[in-house]
């Protein structure tokens, strides 16, 4: 008998292999503005950004701001003032070109839904954005559904967003959900908060003291859990 029957994946970092994407499409964003590619400007927005996704998840500010303020902030470091709105589209429009997939993603995603499990996206991220790379990478008619912050009103670890996912879905028995992500601050905390099952994606990371059911270093050994 499975364990679970709705099994909840995060996308980025988790099926799709976002820090490749992100890196393309920042090389992309940094030559149209003219700023120098190199690490120290990578990790310098990278810091910018997870500041501001770090005050989004704890509910400070809202997601327009972090659109508006991540490139802004970097560029306005580097003597550079630009649109933020504008650059974060462009940027956005970058990522879109690209379709990187978790080694073992798509290979899961197919023996879960051949198996009978109801399968869901849940992610933090822009609706078109998210949409158009699941298409790109070829998994959208692998999910049951696609729950997208932005669509959904509230971000991971909100127990709301999670909360508009079992309503929509009409799941009474939260015992038979189980959250999947790799990200301890949203998609960990979030099935904690809301008191459903989680698998950590670790991907190599070390053990976190943060409350995860189980833990895998690689997508595919999701199975072993399920």
């Amino acid at each position: 008998m499975k364990k679970y029957q709705y099994v909840i994946f995060d996308i980025d970092n988790t099926l799709l292999d976002f820090s490749r994407s992100e890196y393309y499409a920042l090389q992309k964003v940094f030559a149209t503005y003219g700023v120098v590619f190199n690490e120290k400007t990578f990790n310098q927005y990278k810091e910018i950004n997870h500041d501001l996704w770090d005050q989004l998840e704890d509910g400070k500010i809202s997601k327009d701001v972090v659109l508006k303020e991540r490139f802004k902030r970097f560029f306005l470091a580097n003597n550079i003032v630009v649109d933020g709105v504008l650059v974060d589209k462009q940027y956005r429009s970058f990522l879109e070109e690209r379709n990187d997939v978790m080694d073992g993603a798509i290979d899961l995603l197919r023996e879960l839904k051949s198996n009978g499990y109801t399968v869901f996206a849940g992610t933090n991220g822009v609706g078109q954005t998210q949409r158009k790379r699941l298409a790109s990478a070829g998994l959208s008619d692998l999910f049951d559904a696609l729950y997208i912050s932005e669509e959904v009103g509230f971000e991971k670890p909100d127990v709301r967003f999670f909360d508009y996912i079992f309503n929509d879905a009409r799941i009474k028995d939260l015992s038979t959900v189980v959250m999947i992500g790799d990200s301890l601050s949203s998609d960990i905390e979030g099935a904690k908060r809301v008191g459903i099952d989680s698998i950590w994606f670790s991907n190599g990371s070390e053990t976190s003291d943060r409350k995860y059911t189980y833990k895998v270093d690689l997508i595919k050994d999701v199975l072993k859990f399920v």
